[in-house]
């Protein structure tokens, strides 16, 4: 059952629980890079660790992820994961 929508701001830790909500319910953090003029757009991946140790991919991950706050599949997983903390 679907639990009530929560809206979280940016902290740090929500968007590593968005993170590990991504990758538990996608099974990755994956992305392609349309801005290239690359004829076939670059493979961008993540994992939780990389995210943590810098603060430039926390930032990217950030830009291109923050969307996803709104889906309610991984709002539920998010709220699950907070939970479990």
């Amino acid at each position: 059952m679907s639990s009530v929508f929560k809206k979280y701001r940016m902290t740090r830790k929500n968007v590593l629980l968005l993170a590990q909500a991504i990758i538990n319910v996608n099974g990755k953090i994956a992305w392609q890079d349309y801005a290239s003029d690359s004829p076939y757009p670059d493979q961008h991946s993540l994992t939780v660790n990389e995210i943590k140790g810098s603060s430039e991919k926390f930032e990217r991950f950030r830009n291109e992820f923050a969307h996803q706050m709104y889906s309610n599949v991984i709002n539920d997983e998010m709220q699950r994961l907070e939970q479990d903390i």
